[in-house]
């Protein structure tokens, strides 16, 4: 699973390759207001100082496709090719655990930036990942390593540790192929595929 944290609001430049290409899933609205409803519990004291996803932003991410000076059309033929391949059930996903981590380090007496995300299990999320990561392979793409699956929430500075919370499950019936306009907070959503046998 990919781990890669795609924003942090207070950088002045985009990076050299802006346009970012990944697989994810995107939970039901319900799911999502639940979700941020979870972690504002958790930062009720200095809600000011958290930077809050979207609800229509937060997803989980699965594979990132890579990233790019420029997107070009062959990158995205060969994700959607890799989509296809992929034949499976949908699947429950179970969110039982929150925390924050660091994605950036302390810069000239700026603290760092961690993101609040919300850690998430089940079989199906194991087996959509190494489909679609074989699949990617297959149409020339790579791979990205396995990280702890999970959802962003929102961006700031306070250490959360891993803390158990009511869990919040949903089910999985589609995944998507996004273009991330990195640093700009921008997501196009390309494709989505309905999952079934």
């Amino acid at each position: 699973m990919q781990g890669v944290f795609d924003f942090y609001e207070d950088l002045p430049v985009r990076p050299k390759r802006p346009e970012r290409l990944f697989f994810g899933l995107f939970p039901d609205t319900e799911t999502s207001v639940r979700a941020g409803r979870c972690g504002e519990r958790f930062t009720s004291e200095d809600r000011q100082e958290w930077t809050w996803l979207k609800t229509e932003r937060r997803h989980v991410s699965l594979h990132h496709v890579g990233d790019y000076k420029r997107l070009r059309t062959k990158f995205i033929y060969s994700a959607r090719q890799a989509a296809l391949a992929v034949s499976m059930r949908p699947f429950e996903v179970t969110f039982r655990f929150i925390k924050s981590v660091e994605v950036a380090p302390p810069i000239g007496g700026r603290p760092g930036r961690r993101a609040l995300v919300l850690l998430c299990e089940g079989d199906g999320l194991g087996d959509l990942d190494r489909i679609l990561g074989a699949a990617m392979q297959k149409n020339g793409l790579k791979a990205g390593g396995h990280v702890a699956p999970h959802m962003t929430l929102s961006y700031g500075s306070k250490l959360i540790p891993e803390q158990a919370i009511e869990p919040i499950c949903f089910v999985v019936k589609e995944f998507a192929l996004i273009h991330s306009k990195l640093w700009l907070t921008q997501y196009d959503l390309i494709d989505r595929w309905r999952l079934r046998c």
